[in-house]
């Protein structure tokens, strides 16, 4: 488990971005968190770190999967608006959580049990004075610690 804190939004970008750095096509990756927690911005981050404009990044709550081309191919997903595990099932995500590319998913507590299926997890929580803390794990965790090292000596977090 691998644990950071963030203090604005671009910080929070700024982590997106580097994990999008060390991420290879094919894996994927549970946003969890409250409303507002910062999971589009931390997507922007990841679009930014694969050559995508930050600012075609939306929130795909209506439409559910929202496809960027970059270095990679960013599949963005959002369970808000889904209530059964009937609903999540016809989306077929099998088909982006192990396709030809990034695929991260905002709301992947809704896949219940199979939030195992996902490379990682990252769990944001809202903290007081409007930061943000970052809880890394599933089988990748390994491979960011070198980055996110990196990372905190540049911008002095803790």
């Amino acid at each position: 488990m691998l644990t950071l804190t963030s203090n604005n939004p671009e910080e929070t970008k700024a982590i997106g971005e580097t994990l999008a750095k060390s991420v290879r096509t094919g894996h994927s990756i549970g946003l969890t968190g409250e409303l507002g927690a910062g999971k589009t911005q931390f997507v922007k981050g990841i679009a930014r770190g694969l050559e995508i404009d930050e600012d075609e990044v939306v929130s795909p709550s209506f439409g559910l999967i929202n496809e960027y081309e970059g270095d990679k191919k960013l599949y963005h997903v959002d369970l808000y608006r889904l209530e059964s595990n009937e609903e999540i099932e016809t989306l077929g995500l099998a088909d982006y959580i192990w396709g030809d590319g990034i695929c991260v998913i905002e709301w992947a507590d809704r896949l219940g049990k199979d939030l195992s299926l996902l490379d990682l997890h990252i769990h944001i929580e809202i903290l007081p004075d409007n930061r943000r803390r970052f809880t890394f794990s599933g089988i990748d965790v390994k491979f960011l610690e070198k980055e996110v090292k990196t990372l905190l000596k540049e911008r002095l977090w803790h």
